[in-house]
């Protein structure tokens, strides 16, 4: 029992209220009841630390920090005496007495991570077992303190909690390999937020990111991610109960390492993105190298080893060994090759499930000992076929949704809560160790901090049992994440999200980066003119309601207010987007006009393009985006690759500085001869 840990919280000076207060919790506890009534915090709060444990005194500091910052409470550190909050452990009289007193069920803190919270006229009481359990517990505490608007100070409802995870595992993967390389800080940030709502993993999924050892060059200046750093993220995660989860491709999309020379020669095709198959030894011997070196740094059981979406296989070297075997036993063949090379390191490998699912019949020959990462990102209603197949070959697997993220503007979320809630649900109903949500940004442009809504919530999807209640999470979220009393933020980034079902009604998708940047007087820009346009003034208004709403509640979030500076950049994006579609037209119905009636053919051009013409607005528009998205971009990412989408706003810029030459030129070229203007098609041009 001495290693056991119990976190108990007295109260002193409480004053009670009259009605019971519906606490607003992300992830929802397991099991919670409420009463009539509340404690008040007296000033100043005093913990006493009743335990030497590093790990309590880490969990006190942290909702010291809390009372802090949000209810204005100054919070002290006493070692004995009358104190306002008291932790101790397992054994300990008072700790025993007290959750006798209350008449709790102790067996709850048998479970892995498990804690009970309780509040009433005597205090508050965290207990459990397990140091992650009290920082859990704690968690759920810092949500809890209701700011008074007539005293400083704090209220607690009175309430009693016990609680402890669906599952073992609940992760995220972080794509840092297709452009963004976020910051040593933006790392440790992402970390903190992670396990304040009880997310224990995180994975940074690498294809040419890492500084190996054994494989020099594959890293670009400014891009890698070195060994010395992932020291000191793994120790940061430790502190916060998140497990750093190495994840690196080992057969496909390794496009970055195959381009270099010295490597060319384990690629299928040249310039390709997957390993070959056939007389590839250098590759094999460098893969083993790979994970020796992975599974040294890393504390984690687990080593994830990707293989996923490898279909260029078979169009070079290997094209005649796979017309013997077939993909799905050469996939095979190369995953129990990979897993004997692990061996050694006694680490359990995981693998992305997209080609075993493709080729059931493969599934018998993994070797059980390997964790089967079975991803989708479609809003399915079952997700049965994802899971089944695995555990009953007996594997376990890991459901891993999406956040629906990728090249977009902003997250589909509609889809991607569908997707996690269900994928999640039936995990947790047919035996899945955990979840690992994924978050990819294939086309450079990135911008994780758009994201935190969907990933906290798949914190709750996964740490509550069953499916996660939409309507409750959205009541909860504004106070769980922003400390905000209203439900501005979450009704905002509602909002933003119905443009993409705004898009998708016209035909054209969702709210995707390409669609950002098309050219609207291109032949298939014309048309997407054409479609937009009926939704385009609907599409700016939430827009840009969104943004006010964002801007006027930015001072009330006491909490994680960095992150409002990615939402309004995509608020500003999609009402570019919007505004983009209807200068289109209006400058194509003007230069129809000037067309057709002479007496309007200087003022029309004048209007595409003067000191305050269509082809102006847009360029100043698109020149204030540039500098939002720098910002914002530096904010979390290092300076790498930034370079490689600013110059798409400059791209963008200059586009509208052309098209506002041309229009200057026929402009002055009339006012000089008279002449009939030239067919839009001759200057290049699909009006829409």
């Amino acid at each position: 029992m001495t290693n056991k840990t119990v976190l108990l919280l007295a109260i002193a000076c409480l004053s009670v209220r009259a009605s019971a207060v519906e606490p607003r919790l992300i992830p929802a506890p397991r099991n919670l009841s409420t009463a009539a009534g509340e404690l008040k915090l007296p000033l100043p709060v005093l913990l006493c630390l009743a335990s030497n444990a590093p790990e309590d005194r880490f969990a006190a500091d942290i909702l010291a920090q809390e009372f802090k910052a949000t209810a204005g409470l100054e919070v002290g550190f006493s070692k004995g005496g009358r104190c306002s909050i008291l932790m101790g452990r397992p054994g300990d009289p008072k700790i025993d007495r007290e959750i006798t007193r209350r008449g709790l069920d102790g067996s709850v803190l048998d479970r892995s991570e498990s804690y009970l919270l309780a509040v009433d006229g005597t205090g508050v009481l965290v207990a459990s077992r397990t140091a992650a359990g009290v920082f859990y517990g704690i968690q759920t505490l810092r949500q809890l303190p209701l700011s008074s608007s007539q005293a400083p100070g704090a209220r607690i409802p009175f309430l009693t909690i016990s609680d402890w995870p669906a599952l073992r595992y609940r992760g995220l993967s972080w794509d840092v390999s297709r452009g963004p390389i976020p910051t040593e800080e933006q790392m440790k940030s992402v970390i903190r937020t992670l396990a304040e709502y009880k997310m224990n993993m995180l994975s940074f999924y690498m294809e040419h990111v890492f500084e190996y050892s054994h494989a020099p060059g594959i890293t670009r200046e400014g891009g890698a991610i070195t060994p010395e750093l992932m020291k000191r993220i793994i120790e940061y995660g430790r502190r916060y109960h998140v497990e750093l989860l190495p994840q690196q491709q080992t057969f496909g999309h390794l496009h970055h390492v195959l381009k270099v020379e010295r490597y060319a020669d384990m690629a299928e095709i040249p310039f390709g993105r997957v390993l070959s198959v056939v007389d590839n030894d250098r590759a094999y011997e460098w893969i083993g190298k790979m994970i020796a070196e992975l599974a040294a740094l890393f504390p984690s059981g687990l080593v994830h080893v990707g293989g996923d979406e490898v279909r260029q296989l078979g169009q070079g070297r290997s094209r005649e060994y796979l017309k013997q075997v077939g993909l799905g036993a050469a996939y095979a063949e190369h995953m129990q090759k990979v897993f004997a090379l692990s061996r050694p390191t006694g680490k359990r490998l995981m693998f992305w499930g997209d080609m075993a699912l493709a080729y059931p019949d493969q599934i018998p020959k993994l070797p059980k000992e390997m964790i089967a990462m079975s991803w989708h990102y479609g809003p399915l209603e079952d997700f049965s076929a994802r899971i089944a197949p695995f555990r009953n070959a007996g594997m376990d697997v890991f459901v891993c949704p999406g956040l629906r993220a990728t090249n977009r503007i902003f997250p589909g979320l509609g889809g991607s809560l569908v997707n996690i809630n269900n994928f999640v649900r039936d995990g947790k109903r047919l035996g899945a160790l955990g979840m690992l949500n994924t978050y990819w940004a294939d086309d450079g442009e990135g911008l994780f901090g758009s994201n935190w809504y969907g990933v906290v919530f798949s914190a709750a999807a996964s740490w509550q049992p069953g499916a996660v209640d939409e309507a409750a999470f959205d009541r909860a979220f504004d106070w769980a994440f922003y400390r905000n009393g209203d439900e501005t933020f979450a009704r905002s980034i509602r909002r933003l999200d119905s443009i993409n079902n705004l898009l998708l009604s016209a035909g054209v998708g969702e709210a995707y980066n390409d669609l950002f940047w098309f050219d609207p007087f291109s032949r298939l820009g014309a048309e997407r003119v054409r479609k937009v346009l009926p939704v385009s003034s609907e599409l700016r208004r939430r827009a840009e309601e969104a943004l006010v709403d964002l801007t006027a509640a930015a001072g009330n979030a006491r909490l994680h207010r960095d992150t409002i500076p990615f939402l309004r950049l995509a608020a500003r994006r999609l009402d570019c987007l919007g505004m983009k579609v209807q200068i289109s037209k209006v400058i194509a119905d003007a230069y129809r006009q000037a067309l057709a009636d002479k007496s309007r053919t200087a003022g029309n051009l004048s209007r595409i393009s003067s000191g305050n013409g269509l082809t102006q607005d847009m360029r100043d528009y698109v020149h204030e985006l540039k500098g939002m998205f720098r910002e914002v971009w530096l904010s979390e990412n290092r300076a790498y690759w930034l370079d490689n989408v600013l110059v798409r706003y400059d791209s963008e810029a200059l586009f509208w500085v052309q098209k506002s030459r041309l229009f200057e030129r026929l402009a002055e070229e009339y006012e000089v001869n008279k002449t009939d203007l030239p067919s839009p098609e001759t200057l290049g041009l699909w009006l829409p």
